[in-house]
């Protein structure tokens, strides 16, 4: 397994940009926050399957606005 540095998380600023989001929805966006921190290139796919999985999500919690 690779090894990757730790990821910095400012608590303050996380809480205030997160405090719209549901229980679900801060859980699925800090998933996606760590497999981009852990992805080389630090981008996420253009895969809504895949966000899905990474997620935690089923296909049918996943829904993206705005596509």
């Amino acid at each position: 397994m690779a090894e990757f540095p730790a990821m910095p998380l400012w608590t303050d600023a996380y809480l205030a940009d997160t405090s719209h989001l549901t229980t679900l929805e801060h859980g699925a966006y800090f998933l996606l926050l760590v497999v981009t921190w852990r992805t080389h290139d630090k981008r996420l796919p253009d895969d809504d399957k895949k966000l899905a999985r990474y997620a935690r999500l089923t296909p049918g919690q996943y829904i993206v606005t705005g596509k």
